[in-house]
């Protein structure tokens, strides 16, 4: 009996790969204790990412509870277990790429700052002086075709490599940089549209 399935109770450290692949193969065998682990240990994450994706918190969460009752039942199929991550990230993309086709997406846009510098701006979350330009970066991410933003939510709020994104979406390693890079001109573009328009307003308010 694997040390998963001993103690539910404990939870694994999945940052060690050995335990972290056998909670995973406990998991392909059934073990709802060890798949709890591993959706104790990246729901939080996913939800994140989701909501993200789709720009709305509380559809992010059910996509999440959709993304792992996927994951449940083609798990016993799954080959690769070491990159478990990489393959339940694959299923949360795609989930929410068919979730913004089925609604037919649209959004508002935003400002221009460097590609090395658009983790922080997806990063932004809310201290006071920071809302209004965290609205802007989340409306101009909106504007990022599905695909694009995928891989920059991968690369700078899920922390993934290019290689590990391009494990995720099963698409080369060069793809990707094109995707991450058109994706952030996509976000640099949108973000200046939003806030040049945010200035005019400001302008327009401010005349007698």
């Amino acid at each position: 009996m694997s040390q998963s399935a001993r103690d539910p109770t404990v939870a694994p450290v999945l940052t060690d790969t050995v335990w972290f692949v056998e909670v995973v193969r406990d998991a392909q065998a059934g073990n709802l204790s060890a798949f709890d682990t591993l959706f104790q240990y990246y729901n939080a994450r996913i939800c994140t990412y989701l909501a993200r994706m789709i720009d709305n918190d509380e559809e992010g969460r059910d996509l999440a509870q959709e993304t792992f009752i996927k994951v449940w039942r083609a798990l016993p199929g799954m080959n690769d277990v070491p990159q478990f991550e990489t393959w339940l990230y694959r299923i949360a993309t795609n989930t929410a790429i068919d979730h913004l086709r089925r609604r037919k997406f649209r959004w508002p846009l935003s400002k221009n700052h460097e590609a090395d510098d658009t983790s922080q701006f997806l990063r932004i979350a809310g201290p006071e002086k920071q809302i209004e330009e965290a609205e802007l970066i989340k409306m101009a991410l909106a504007q990022v075709s599905p695909h694009y933003r995928a891989c920059l939510l991968l690369q700078h709020v899920a922390g993934f490599t290019q290689r590990e994104i391009a494990q995720s979406l099963n698409l080369s390693e060069k793809s990707i940089s094109i995707y991450v890079g058109r994706g952030c001109e996509q976000f640099r573009q949108a973000y200046e549209r939003l806030e040049n328009g945010q200035d005019a307003t400001r302008k327009r308010r401010s005349t007698p």
